[in-house]
């Protein structure tokens, strides 16, 4: 299955995992602690890590299309909850 792997530097990481995983909570199934999180989409799935300079972003999904679907979804809600004007994740 295609994966990728991104960082989003900031000191808020840990705000940011939570934050994220609280709001797909009411829709996917999401779980989480301090510094860790899983969200499982019928797309695909997304491991979060926070630590006090990052969050990390491990996406996995069963196909190419799918995992830039489950990218851009994973972008446009990190930079909603980031509060900046334009995030670019570097995909690898």
């Amino acid at each position: 299955m295609p994966n990728s792997h991104s960082r989003f530097p900031t000191t808020q990481a840990p705000r940011l995992l939570g934050r994220l995983c609280k709001h797909f909570s009411h829709k996917i199934e999401a779980r989480w602690s301090e510094r860790e999180g899983l969200l499982r989409f019928s797309i695909g799935e997304c491991v979060l890590q926070a630590d006090d300079q990052a969050l990390q972003l491990t996406c996995t999904a069963p196909t190419a299309a799918e995992l830039d679907e489950l990218q851009e979804v994973i972008r446009r809600h990190l930079q909603g909850f980031a509060q900046v004007e334009e995030l670019v994740l570097q995909w690898h």
